[in-house]
């Protein structure tokens, strides 16, 4: 009864359903987050256009950028002014903005998502570090499969992460075939705690959603790094998924909707890093 509870809130959350234990131990990871949207759900999903005209004006009392709609600051959720710290962040957002054509589509939306949710927090930092930390022992990246050609791909594809894990947290993360995940001790776990502190608050929203779609906190950090390209942070998420593919053919309307889903979700945070650093 509770895995069938799990695989409904799967659903809801546009993820694959269950098919092992694996799954099962990562399953509350993905449930844990949540992005901040555009608005409250029927608030804002459909609404008529309302505004003419999208810009991006210079908060010079802010030192950042808002994107206003006609005369009017975009707010947040949370009613919090969009001020983004990056020209570039700001143009990206307004885009998303005037590309609503008839009504307004959040979902289309993932970068102004993001931001919303490092501005309104609607989880104190605390918390998300907390739950980011409590699903470290079952990161993809620590569990593997037992010997053979999956386990062969995850190690061409993990280690890579460990290693940039060992420079930049100072940390040596061994990996695990134990269907009950990583044995992690509290220097480990401490290590991993002061690099999560040690981002900002645009860091920690793309980090928190990049952990969630790749069921991984180490793929999160070692992407909001830019340790990992879209493609190679897309390739070491869906390891298992791309290896049962080449082993049993793609299933239409599974498969193909499951990487279009998830090159949004990696994709949208990796770019949001990476736009926060240009004005």
């Amino acid at each position: 009864m509770q895995a069938a509870r799990h695989a409904g809130a799967l659903q809801q959350l546009g993820l694959r359903p269950i098919t092992n234990l694996k799954d099962l131990l990562l399953l509350p990871l993905a449930a844990s987050f949540a992005t901040h949207g555009v608005g409250d759900g029927a608030s804002t999903q459909g609404v008529p256009r309302f505004y003419k005209t999208v810009h991006v004006k210079e908060a010079l009392d802010q030192g950042g950028y808002q994107v206003m709609l006609d005369h009017r600051v975009l707010r947040t959720p949370a009613r919090h002014p969009l001020i983004v710290p990056s020209r570039a962040l700001a143009m990206a957002i307004a885009a998303e903005w005037e590309w609503q054509v008839k009504r307004i589509q959040p979902f289309t939306m993932p970068l102004m998502s993001l931001a919303a949710t490092a501005l309104d927090q609607p989880k104190p930092r605390e918390d998300v570090i907390a739950t980011m930390l409590q699903y470290l022992p079952t990161d993809t990246v620590l569990c593997r499969d037992e010997p053979g050609p999956l386990a062969d791909r995850q190690a061409k594809l993990y280690d890579p992460v460990l290693a940039w894990a060992r420079r930049a947290l100072g940390v040596e993360l061994a990996p695990t075939d134990s269907i009950f995940g990583a044995q992690l001790d509290p220097g480990q776990l401490a290590a991993v705690e002061l690099h999560l502190r040690g981002l900002d608050r645009w860091q920690l929203a793309a980090a928190e959603q990049l952990a969630a779609c790749c069921k991984s906190v180490l793929l999160g950090l070692a992407a909001t790094a830019q340790e990992l390209s879209v493609e190679q942070a897309m390739a070491a998420a869906r390891a298992e998924e791309d290896h049962q593919i080449e082993a049993w053919g793609l299933v239409e309307g599974g498969h193909d909707i499951d990487i279009a889903d998830i090159k949004v979700r990696v994709a949208a945070p990796s770019l949001f890093v990476r736009l926060l650093r240009r004005h």
